[in-house]
């Protein structure tokens, strides 16, 4: 008997022992973001179970084992409560979504930036022709697809370095800038304030701000909101992490009028705030809703912000809506948190709907194909599609051309060129063929950052901070250059404005002049 319990013992020491390894062997293979924690988790649920082993089992006699154990779970829970009292948790370290943790005394990341005040009156950015410069007036270029058929500037950066023009801090947030003439607009947070900050685009001056009492916490994402501003004509429209739709003077930052979507999404607002950056179609400012319930999208008129019509739909996400002409007819497409769906810009009415369910969160924006093909992409192994919608008697039609696992987007959007689509598939840059869905190659690690096409090249924002210019080429993954640009996590898309690149995170914002591109 004694000898079956010894037995028994090594046995289970061994398996205690193994528990780690294997379980990360298992998720090795494994695309799911999950594995992520696997790494995280299984070191310490195996050091825990050895420990166990070891005082429940381990040689000596059976008083001597439990003063053991009973030294164990003091050390534990001694150990835990000292974490617990010096230690607080501040968000994720990256898009793995693993918990980052700091001293309970170090500054909240928007604290010890000071107060937003103007150094330069809100006229000096009246100059409209800046030498180089191109509007880019909304998130993610001229049609909120990330994608430039050519530029004014040089991605020879191995001859052509860029010249940074400005560094400074900034509040809070993952918002982007969008630029008109000499003036930069982003959002962000300091302290209780979300703020509409205007900058020079040539001085990093602070023309102007506006301010809200309101303040988004999320818990993956830290505070702070993340949308990025519309402008069209002489005015501004953002959306704020809390809800707030406010439409301001591009000269001087003054509220024309305001309207607080928050309270009226009835206990479903998101979990991580509202990213949608505001569309402007035909007179009409639309944003998005309350997650996972109607209403999905919102019109507001852009002179007056009285409503116009509102999608009720099944409810949101975090993409933002494109207008997009398919098969002749033009609609808004937007990727909401249970399917993808097209409406009709003036009356607001679904003209077609594609299920797709899933309870983690959409954030790509769709990508047109041809005529009548929509790309949706999304991370947390949603998948994704290439979708065929048309136009019949009846009716309208959406059939799946292919679906894959291959190209796992998360925060960022893929990019088309040719019968290609590149993206961040899980951290990774990924090639694939839109006429199969099979990958093409994958190579390259930027974790859980953005990027933008321009011609033929990719400028990727790394995770890490880094800006980098990848070939867009079908045949083989290859980078060609990469800058050192911010020290922390950067899930901020970049704004090219011609010449011009600005990239931010929540602490710092950068500008940068490019060379011209010689023909």
């Amino acid at each position: 008997m004694k000898g079956f319990l010894k037995m028994l013992r090594i046995i289970i020491g061994v398996l205690c022992a193994a528990f780690a390894p294997v379980w990360m062997l298992m998720a090795w293979g494994s695309e799911d973001f999950a594995r992520y924690w696997v790494y995280l988790v299984a070191p310490i649920v195996g050091v825990i179970l050895l420990a166990l082993w070891y005082a429940l089992m381990g040689p000596g006699a059976w008083k001597i084992r439990l003063k053991r154990f009973a030294g164990f779970v003091v050390v534990l829970l001694v150990g835990g409560g000292i974490f617990k009292s010096l230690t607080r948790y501040e968000g994720s370290t990256s898009g793995t979504s693993l918990p980052r943790f700091v001293w309970k005394w170090t500054p909240v990341v928007d604290e010890e930036i000071a107060s937003a005040k103007p150094v330069s009156a809100a006229g000096d950015g009246d100059q409209i022709d800046v030498e180089g410069a191109v509007d880019s007036a909304q998130f993610l270029g001229p049609q909120r697809d990330g994608m430039w058929q050519q530029s004014e500037a040089s991605f020879d950066w191995d001859k052509n370095p860029p010249e940074e023009l400005w560094r400074q801090p900034i509040g809070a947030g993952w918002s982007s800038f969008a630029v008109v003439g000499r003036r930069a607009l982003t959002q962000e947070q300091r302290r209780e304030e979300e703020l509409v900050t205007c900058y020079d685009l040539l001085s990093g001056d602070l023309l102007w701000v506006h301010s809200d009492q309101a303040r988004l916490e999320a818990s993956m994402g830290g505070p702070g909101p993340r949308s990025t501003p519309t402008v069209i004509g002489e005015k501004v429209y953002t959306f704020g992490g809390t809800g707030i739709l406010n439409c301001l003077d591009l000269k001087t930052g003054e509220l024309i009028w305001t309207q607080d979507i928050g309270p009226q999404m009835e206990g479903h607002f998101p979990d991580w705030g509202k990213s949608t950056s505001p569309l402007a179609v035909d007179g009409l400012i639309i944003v998005s809703g309350a997650e996972n319930v109607g209403p999905t999208l919102l019109a507001f008129d852009a002179e007056t912000g009285k409503r116009s019509w509102v999608y009720e739909g099944r409810g949101a996400s975090y993409s933002s809506p494109r207008l997009l002409e398919l098969d002749g007819v033009t609609q808004i497409v937007s990727i909401n948190g249970l399917d993808a769906s097209g409406i009709d810009p003036v009356t607001g009415k679904e003209l077609w709907s594609f299920d797709w369910p899933g309870k983690y969160p959409k954030v790509a924006q769709p990508l047109k194909v041809g005529k009548d093909q929509v790309l949706v992409t999304a991370g947390y192994g949603a998948g994704s599609f290439l979708l065929k919608i048309q136009k019949k008697q009846d009716g309208w039609s959406v059939d799946t051309v292919w679906k894959t696992k291959k190209l796992k987007t998360k925060f960022s959007s893929p990019v088309i060129r040719g019968d290609y689509a590149y993206g961040l598939d899980g951290g990774i840059m990924a090639c694939i063929d839109l006429k199969t869905g099979k990958k093409v190659w994958k190579g390259g690690r930027y974790g859980f950052g953005q990027q933008l096409l321009i011609g033929d090249v990719m400028l990727v924002q790394t995770e890490k901070g880094g800006v980098a210019i990848v070939k867009a080429d079908s045949q083989a993954y290859e980078e060609l250059f990469q800058i050192k640009v911010l020290d922390h996590m950067t899930w901020n898309v970049p704004t090219l404005a011609g010449q011009y690149l600005l990239v931010r995170n929540d602490r710092e914002a950068v500008c940068y002049r490019l060379a011209k591109r010689e023909d």
